[in-house]
């Protein structure tokens, strides 16, 4: 040991770029998680077994009108009317109990800007590496345009039928008004 003005010194040197490094491409990588989950166009959030909101996306973010850091910690009862959240947690609860997915149709409205949507969303049970239970993984997917275009076949068919049907009586008609000739 070295002497200084009467004090002794001793002193540990510990090279820490290696756990520097690993933290940095560790932030890198759930930043790109982050990132990647919040580019999807659909609804993305993930619960615990209780209903409690663990993490979300960008766009489930507008349908509940707050950031993600307000949504954490609560349940669809602190945005919803009961009537929606007790269906939203029935649903919760099926793919719980079916131990798989489970997937359902419902209109929703956004708080963010109030217009509404029809989604088709699929809720699955999410499990941590050892089995246990964490919670229910939600995806929910617009599909309004495609509802309004399956109606609109619906009607251009109805509206077919109902011609073809009219044809047809006109050319009983005319059949019987030939006979009578």
């Amino acid at each position: 040991p070295k002497t200084v003005a009467g004090y002794c010194l001793r002193g540990t040197i510990q090279d820490i770029s290696r756990l520097k490094q690993a933290e940095e491409a560790r932030y890198q990588s759930e930043l790109q998680l982050k990132t990647l989950v919040d580019t999807i166009p659909d609804l993305v959030w993930l619960k615990d077994a209780d209903g409690i909101y663990l993490s979300c996306n960008r766009r489930f973010e507008q349908f509940f009108g707050a950031k993600e850091q307000e949504i954490v910690g609560k349940t669809d009862h602190d945005f919803v009317d009961k009537e929606l959240a007790d269906f939203f947690r029935e649903k919760d609860k099926l793919a719980m109990a079916k131990n798989g997915p489970s997937v359902n149709e419902e209109e929703i409205t956004f708080a963010e800007d109030g217009h509404s949507e029809i989604l088709e969303t699929i809720k699955t049970p999410m499990y941590d590496s050892a089995g246990k239970l964490v919670g229910v993984l939600g995806i929910g997917r617009n599909i309004t345009e495609r509802k309004q275009a399956e109606e609109e076949k619906e009607q251009l068919e109805g509206q077919l039928r109902q011609s073809q049907k009219m044809e047809a009586v006109g050319r009983l008609a005319g059949g019987v008004a030939h006979d009578f000739n």
